[in-house]
């Protein structure tokens, strides 16, 4: 997608994106991923991929 303006030290096959949640959307979203016991970014990968599948 990006590739051309990845520097040395990323990783292929992925991008960095800049993002910013409300604080309370963010704070939701700790709430229920201390449930599930993943990461943020596991969580929000998860969230968008069953967002897709709808």
């Amino acid at each position: 997608m990006q590739d051309k303006n990845k520097k040395s030290f990323e990783r292929l096959g992925s991008t960095r994106k800049q993002i910013r949640f409300e604080d309370d959307l963010l704070k939701k979203i700790d709430e229920d991923r201390t449930k599930t016991n993943q990461a943020f970014s596991e969580w929000v990968k998860d969230a968008c991929e069953r967002k897709l599948k709808t």
